[in-house]
């Protein structure tokens, strides 16, 4: 049992992390939209000269990697590429991932189709796939903010999904201690009346 109450502290400790961090990507989604590509590019380039440093370092491989040398070298001229043009990369990220989401989506509504026809329930199905192509069609649009948008729902999704696991842990609570309640009560009466036939 206290082992349970840990765990549901720990819990909603994230929980309220979660919030923070949710609230703080609504805020400085602008921020962190400008920030992200940044972030890439250099987390790329430090991947690049990672590879190249354990290519030129490395003297225990029989048969070292031919492709390191080049795998580094594209690394770092790519996360450069991606610093100096950001604002190109966020929209072509944006771009990109409306299409797979677009796509991703029409395979859905066709699956719909196919589930009234062989008269199943299809209804969740028809409401992801619509709501897939309908954020597709947003970032195709808004492809230039895409990164914001995501950004903002990822944080209004971490809120909602930690207030969604605060409320459920409450209840748990509530109900633990409603047990608790009557087992106590239980054993006070077994107490009494072991008590009365003495």
């Amino acid at each position: 049992m206290y082992i349970k109450k840990d765990l549901n502290t720990i819990l909603f400790v994230f929980c309220i992390i979660s919030i923070i961090i949710g609230i703080l990507c609504i805020a400085f989604a602008n921020a962190l939209a400008v920030a992200i590509p940044y972030i890439i590019g250099a987390l790329v380039i430090i991947d690049g000269i990672y590879i190249l440093i354990k290519y030129f370092v490395r003297k225990d491989i029989e048969f070292p990697n031919n492709f390191a040398l080049a795998q580094g070298l594209i690394n770092v001229v790519l996360g450069i590429l991606i610093i100096l043009s950001s604002e190109f990369f966020t929209k072509a990220f944006g771009i990109i991932l409306g299409i797979c989401l677009l796509v991703y989506g029409i395979f859905q509504l066709n699956l719909c189709i196919n589930l009234k026809k062989l008269i199943k329930s299809y209804i969740y199905d028809l409401i992801e796939s619509l709501l897939l192509i309908i954020f597709a069609i947003i970032l195709l649009i808004f492809s230039s903010s895409a990164m914001k948008i995501i950004i903002t729902i990822l944080g209004v999704g971490m809120i909602v999904l930690a207030l969604f696991v605060i409320v459920k842990i409450i209840l748990q609570n509530k109900k633990n201690m409603t047990l608790e309640g009557e087992i106590i009560e239980t054993n006070i009466a077994e107490d009494n009346e072991e008590n009365d036939k003495k």
